[in-house]
């Protein structure tokens, strides 16, 4: 009797996974060693009938992000819950009290990433997350919104694909999926051997445009009074704070330096060096710095504006630097040596 059993038990769950491929969730399951940050999949519609409202995308336990349509058109939907805080949200996108979203007519038989990304505040008891998509025909990323959800900093939990199509049909196909550990490296849930993926922010479908923004921002500050960085230098703004008489920084070089970061609609300091100052090359920094602090002299002090394209662009970098934002630093040069 039990040979019969393996083809019997193989035959039923054939039958379950064709069942649920309309209606459908697949969880993946993360080892407590994976502290994911990123989390990605493939999502791909071939065909939709009926008009009532369907999706199919990826969720955590703490938001969603999902291709949708129904009756009115399509979109693309970044939920969350409704006590959550909205830090930022893609061009041309449609806010809700729980939900970012996006009419956009994506189309049947091309594959789409969805992509959630978490940036935690262990100090200050909140996670901040952002919802993305690839689109296939602009082949660029679009950031649909970034949320902050308070009373929580745990990296990704739960991740899931799935497609709901409630009694009509949805075919869909999740194609890869990964999760991005928080040491930068790529983990592929579905098949181990598969090339990491590449996800550049920061060519993102909005940057012309964002970039645009983010200088009338500046200048109109600078009309205004409101900042003392009237000096331009290829998209960034400064000012000299204090003139150094050691030798002019080199992008080459490794900089030693003090700094202090803020919010350019907030002069709240968010970071800055304290018991020691840090010590980093150069190039391996932000393009901001890397075209400010070159501006300076070993000794010398300089006071940054930075866009957020040659800062850190639509990229969840930290729970307190939002997509989109520009940056203020005030960055003192205390040493800088040429690579060895």
């Amino acid at each position: 009797m039990k040979y019969y059993l393996l083809p019997v038990l193989s035959f039923l769950l054939i039958i379950s996974a064709k069942a649920t491929d309309k209606d459908s969730t697949v969880n993946y399951n993360l080892p407590d060693s994976v502290k994911a940050v990123q989390f990605m999949a493939e999502i791909n519609v071939q065909s939709v009938t009926g008009n009532k409202e369907v999706a199919a995308g990826i969720r955590t336990d703490a938001v969603k992000l999902s291709l949708e349509t129904d009756k009115k058109g399509r979109e693309i939907a970044f939920e969350f819950p409704v006590s959550a805080s909205i830090m930022a949200n893609g061009l041309n996108t449609r806010i809700e009290k729980d939900e970012i979203s996006l009419d956009y007519n994506w189309s049947f038989n091309e594959t789409y990433k969805l992509l959630i990304a978490v940036a935690t505040d262990s100090a200050n008891n909140f996670s901040v997350y952002s919802g993305y998509i690839w689109l296939a025909k602009e082949n660029k990323w679009k950031l649909i919104g970034t949320c902050k959800i308070t009373g929580r900093w745990n990296t990704i939990q739960q991740p899931a694909s799935f497609s709901s199509s409630g009694k009509k049909g949805m075919q869909v196909t999740i194609g890869q999926v990964w999760v991005q550990r928080n040491n930068g490296s790529w983990k592929n849930m579905k098949a181990d051997g598969q090339p990491n993926p590449v996800v550049n922010l920061f060519g993102h479908i909005d940057s012309t445009e964002q970039h645009q923004i983010d200088k009338k921002k500046i200048e109109d500050a600078i009309a205004s009074g409101k900042t003392d960085a009237k000096n331009n230098m290829e998209g960034i703004y400064y000012t000299i704070m204090k003139e150094g008489n050691g030798k002019q920084v080199d992008l080459n070089d490794t900089v030693t330096v003090n700094y202090r970061l803020s919010l350019f609609n907030d002069t709240t300091v968010i970071q800055e060096t304290k018991d020691k100052p840090a010590t980093f090359p150069l190039k391996r920094l932000i393009r901001g710095w890397q075209i400010g602090v070159p501006l300076c002299k070993v000794g010398g002090k300089i006071k940054l504006v930075i866009p957020s394209d040659l800062a850190y662009s639509i990229r969840t970098r930290a729970a307190d630097i939002p997509p989109n934002s520009i940056l203020v630093f005030e960055i003192e040069v205390l040493d800088a040596k040429p690579p060895q």
